[in-house]
């Protein structure tokens, strides 16, 4: 079903984890070298800008073949208007199986005509059916197919936003119960959670490990964003064109108080299972309820809200630091091979090379020259 030779397919995650072994000193040069010539990869590109210049081309080479195709053979063929974007969707999907034949894998060429492709389709479905349905089942169709057989990470994503975008428009479009839509996104988000925990040590997805990376990652910003006031209240406010200005969200206070305890839950469990994306993900959904709290409820003034927020953050990093410096393993203080400083040794060389020159500079334009004795004491000159 995957589209790409699995023993190449296989060999490209091997080289991108011996590149990443490399980058944290686990391994040399040399075994690099010897892994790279021993195991040929798929052509991929791991410079994220590399990546996005091939998606421009790869935009601008489907727009061609589109704007091609409809002027030579689409002026010849009896097509309704609203239903040539399948046939756009079928050159993609063209496309897309010869590049996969090429061999390019996450290289942004086929990233581009993976993303055209389905915008094609799920655009042509909603003008030809004029249902959110629809759109829905075709997304989550389409995007687990295009997942399967080209381990498309993007592609899954859409697979899981069709399912929520279809629960959503069931409940607000078929039902009354409006205010159980965050309880049911919420309760979806642990279902994910919980599947994503059940299937990460499949040995047979393998080469889906990015996949369910995002997954995981998925899971826990629906669960934070179901329940988050801003959310739920803005959504309310769009939904059943309620006023909320001088009254609450139905269950608000229960919203406030997720808000809060789902980030602190991420965390403690983060710092227990030593899991480094979910303890970012806590962190910055703490300090977006911070902000949301703030939004809606301004108790202190901004700057004294600051002193304080400042002063317990220093305190706790200081009281953490103080107990885990010495612990050579979990959670500690001591530097991470998977973490490459040679950057900002770089850029804290630049700063001291830029300020020597600056003051060389400065010295050299003194407004005191040494010399031929023009000031008191600069120097002596040949007249007395």
């Amino acid at each position: 079903m995957i589209a790409y030779n699995k023993t190449l397919l296989e060999n490209t995650f091997l080289v991108s984890e011996a590149i990443d072994l490399k980058k944290s000193n686990f391994i040399q040069e040399a075994d690099l070298s010897k892994i790279k010539s021993e195991l040929e990869p798929l052509k991929t590109s791991r410079n994220i800008f590399v990546r996005f210049g091939f998606l421009l081309l790869g935009s601008l080479m489907f727009s061609s073949i589109v704007g091609f195709f409809s002027v030579t053979i689409l002026n010849n063929l009896v097509l309704k208007n609203n239903s040539v974007g399948f046939v756009f969707a079928a050159l993609g999907i063209i496309v897309l199986e010869l590049l996969a034949r090429q061999n390019f894998f996450r290289h942004g060429l086929d990233d581009a005509f993976l993303i055209a492709t389905q915008m094609c389709f799920y655009i042509t479905v909603f003008i030809v059916t004029e249902s959110k349905i629809a759109v829905a089942i075709a997304m989550i169709i389409m995007g687990l197919t295009f997942t399967i057989r080209y381990v498309s990470t993007l592609s899954f994503l859409v697979f899981l936003s069709g399912i929520v975008f279809l629960v959503g428009v069931l409940l607000i479009d078929y039902t009354t119960i409006l205010s159980a839509l965050p309880f049911v996104l919420l309760a979806i988000a642990i279902g994910f959670y919980n599947i994503h925990q059940k299937i990460k040590n499949n040995e047979e997805l393998n080469f889906f490990r990015n996949v369910l990376d995002w997954f995981f990652i998925f899971s826990l910003i629906l669960g934070y964003a179901s329940i988050n006031y801003y959310v739920v209240r803005t959504l309310s406010e769009e939904l059943v064109n309620a006023d909320y200005s001088k009254s609450d969200v139905p269950f608000g206070w229960i919203f406030n108080l997720l808000m809060f305890f789902l980030p602190i839950g991420y965390v403690i469990y983060a710092l227990k299972t030593k899991n480094r994306t979910m303890l970012y993900i806590g962190s910055l959904t703490f300090v977006l309820s911070v902000a949301t709290f703030r939004y809606y409820h301004n108790i202190i003034l901004a700057e004294w809200a600051l002193i304080l927020a400042g002063g317990l953050i220093f305190g706790a990093v200081y009281f953490v630091i103080q107990k885990i410096k010495h612990q050579p393993t979990g959670i500690t203080f001591l530097p991470d091979h998977t973490t490459n400083t040679a950057m900002l040794h770089t850029v804290e060389a630049l700063i001291v090379n830029s300020q020597n020159r600056l003051h060389a500079q400065a010295t050299q334009d003194s407004d005191m020259p040494f010399g031929g004795g023009g000031f008191s004491g600069g120097g002596a000159g040949e007249h007395f």
